[in-house]
């Protein structure tokens, strides 16, 4: 059996942002949102690509980002949710903004649902293929272990979000960031 090395590749991009504190009313200056895509892979016999292979790789990945920072502009833009990569804490009094909630909040069920993915997998590969007298009771057990997991992790975004909600109740001015999208308009005008 031969072997195979897996090539992998993966774009982010910067995207400047500022935002007024809705606690202490300072500008946060100007900061840096890093967005990337997800990483593209390919397998291949050699431990190099050669040109026509790594051209392939490098356009894999820049679709990747650009398919990101198109979500997120329009995330943004159209619905106010910003993604993680904006960060909301001052650098002066070091509180959260309430704009960020949105984020989270669309953010909460992802790991949630991974684990409750992996728990069916699990518990299907148990299942099926584990080849002991006990095979339901392991997978069962698997399963509710990636279901238990999947339950503390969605307790705990659901804290971290009331917890967010709580330290931003008395803010009285509401603000939103400052995006400077130009950075990212020759991916924002790409097909």
């Amino acid at each position: 059996m031969g072997t195979y090395y897996k090539h992998k590749k993966k774009e982010s991009v910067d995207v400047p942002y500022s935002f007024r504190c809705e606690q202490c009313m300072k500008d946060s200056g100007t900061l840096k949102a890093t967005i990337s895509g997800m990483e593209a892979e390919m397998n291949s016999n050699f431990k190099s690509l050669n040109d026509k292979n790594q051209k392939k790789l490098d356009e894999i990945a820049h679709k990747y980002l650009v398919r990101e920072v198109k979500e997120v502009y329009q995330n943004a833009t159209e619905k106010q949710i910003y993604a993680k990569a904006f960060k909301d804490e001052c650098p002066y009094c070091h509180k959260p903004q309430t704009w960020a909630i949105s984020g989270a909040k669309d953010d909460m069920f992802g790991t949630p649902i991974v684990c409750v993915i992996l728990g069916i997998i699990i518990g299907a590969g148990c299942y099926f293929f584990s080849g002991v007298e006990n095979n339901l009771a392991i997978a069962l057990g698997a399963a509710g272990i990636c279901l238990v997991l999947a339950v503390g992790s969605l307790i705990l975004n659901i804290i971290k979000i009331q917890n967010k909600k709580k330290q931003t109740a008395t803010v009285t001015q509401k603000n939103v960031p400052v995006i400077e999208w130009d950075a990212v308009d020759y991916i924002l005008g790409e097909n």
